[in-house]
């Protein structure tokens, strides 16, 4: 291996010429034979990824895509990448959670997980996919799989943290593969219509388009808590303590507004 760059394309050094053209042609051939004799030269001990094949690159050029990770990622970071490479919407205000997916040292992609938007929607234990935004600007071998494994993580994570039920938005003319990969199922088609009012601004730019809403059912994991309360919780109990108590796997459960104060009121009556 001679030089590798960020780009994901890569030279190999070979003892001639005409070798090289050989080694060239046998990669485009057999891509399972190419992975093999890139691993052969210590590509995955070289950079730390692990290599998933060896794609085309869209211009009759071989590029490494290594296998996706998913990684943590600041509120902020977010923003700007939506801002920067998503098709139709703007970065969200808020989120609850989200996370960004990796192939080797490019970020491709991210997800924010929010409240629902729609009035009738906003209810205890529904959460909703705000933006899933996949970089376009790359080759789109890098990015297979992704928007469906972060559509995945996305329904695991609400699940972990006891919610009932997810859901999100796609264009009419989307066809919603990655979503269906993801387990996730058709629930409505709503019609279009402008958001801008004489009480609130908004943009229309991708009002007035019908949607289609998808949705997947979790298994709602957050238990009734038992009134006896921890031996560390008394009439002195705080809300941290509250939460740290609340925990579903080592994870805090997210509640509704102001249920952590009843519990909390509960807690120092049953005491």
């Amino acid at each position: 291996m001679l030089e590798m760059w960020s780009s994901h394309e890569f030279m190999l050094e070979c003892c001639c010429e005409g070798m090289h053209e050989t080694v060239a042609r046998e990669m485009a051939d057999d891509p399972a034979w190419a992975r093999t004799l890139l691993r052969h030269v210590g590509v995955e001990e070289i950079t730390g990824y692990e290599l998933r094949r060896l794609a085309d690159n869209g211009c009759c050029g071989m590029i490494l895509d290594w296998k996706l990770e998913l990684r943590a990622v600041p509120f902020a970071t977010a923003r700007t990448f939506i801002d920067r490479h998503h098709a139709h919407c703007d970065a969200p205000a808020a989120w609850r959670f989200g996370t960004s997916c990796w192939n080797g040292g490019t970020m491709i992609g991210v997800v924010t997980v929010g409240n629902p938007v729609a009035r009738g929607l906003c209810k205890r234990g529904v959460l909703e996919v705000n933006r899933l935004c996949i970089r376009r600007d790359i080759p789109r071998a890098l990015a297979g799989n992704a928007a469906s494994k972060l559509y995945g993580w996305s329904a695991r994570e609400a699940e972990c943290r006891g919610w009932s039920h997810i859901v999100t938005y796609t264009r009419a003319d989307e066809d919603g593969t990655s979503i269906q990969a993801a387990g996730w199922t058709k629930e409505a088609t709503v019609r279009g219509r402008g958001w801008h009012s004489r009480r609130r601004n908004r943009s229309n730019r991708n009002g007035f388009i019908d949607k289609v809403r998808w949705g997947k059912a979790l298994r709602a994991r957050v238990t009734k808590p038992d009134r006896r309360p921890p031996p560390n919780i008394g009439m002195s109990a705080n809300i941290d303590q509250v939460d740290r108590w609340l925990t579903i796997g080592g994870r805090p459960v997210d509640l509704p507004f102001g249920w952590r104060r009843r519990c909390r009121s509960m807690l120092s009556s049953a005491r």
